[in-house]
């Protein structure tokens, strides 16, 4: 019998059950891309959804003052060590602990698909100043190069992340329906799209893809096996050992817009 589907509530709940992993695996969008959603010259911003603040802690040296919101305890636990300085709160996009016309600008990584976005986006309007910046982005292993598409597609639904093309339109799509409405309290979306390269192994990417919600629901004998495989046909397809280092490719996949 095939294991059923976790619901939406249970993937969006299940990176706590990874938290200390995700905080040290999941990389950060490129500085190039955290720069170009930022506003000019911003004195306070808004991690929104901030997961194991891997994006906040770049924020300090670009920002007067971080504000970090995040549901999940254990998540936030891991970034309020990381970053003792913040302003680290529990809260949700539908609802955020802070006052109105409080920042200059909200970043969200790899979060926006969770939000109840009818609820979210008047949010995220009451806590900007007029004229702030909502800038969105998710950032993956790179799947527009042709090594990494083979090994992600070999591995099935639990690959990690979908093929780049399908990627960019299901966001784009997702992200007009909500910010381009005629009662929008934003205007355009603008869009950018940023690659890197990080130094990484087999060991350290297969254990990456274990942060992703579909390979964490996994029954725990199926989730170890999906990674054993995905670790073996990594090595075979690169060529190298477990431990031997590489240049992963990562794409980030950015959107802006401002608050009227």
């Amino acid at each position: 019998m095939a294991t059923p589907s976790p619901s939406t509530p249970d993937r969006a709940a299940s990176f706590g059950l990874v938290a200390e992993d995700y905080g040290r695996l999941r990389p950060a969008p490129p500085d190039e891309a955290i720069d170009w959603m930022l506003p000019e010259h911003p004195s306070d911003v808004l991690d929104l959804a901030a997961g194991a603040g891997t994006l906040t802690a770049l924020l300090p040296s670009r920002v007067r003052q971080v504000h970090a919101v995040e549901p999940d305890d254990r998540m936030r636990a891991v970034l309020a060590g990381r970053l003792p300085g913040a302003d680290v709160r529990a809260g949700t996009a539908e609802s955020i602990p802070l006052p109105d016309a409080c920042v200059d600008g909200v970043i969200v990584a790899s979060a926006w698909h969770w939000f109840d976005t009818g609820r979210a986006v008047p949010e995220i309007a009451r806590v900007l100043r007029p004229g702030g910046r909502l800038g969105i982005v998710w950032n993956g292993i790179d799947r527009s190069v042709d090594w990494v598409d083979r090994w992600s597609s070999g591995l099935g639904d639990q690959g990690g992340q979908p093929a780049p093309e399908g990627r960019v339109a299901r966001r784009g799509e997702l992200l007009r329906a909500a910010l381009e409405a005629p009662d929008s309290p934003f205007g355009g979306l603008e869009h950018a799209v940023f690659t890197t390269t990080r130094r990484s192994t087999p060991a350290q990417t297969t254990a990456l893809l274990g942060t992703y919600s579909r390979v964490i629901l996994l029954p725990e004998a199926e989730r170890e096996a999906h990674l054993a495989r995905a670790l073996d046909a990594l090595c075979a397809e690169l060529g190298i050992g477990p431990d031997d280092t590489f240049a992963l490719p990562f794409r980030a996949l950015a959107w802006r817009t401002t608050r009227r």
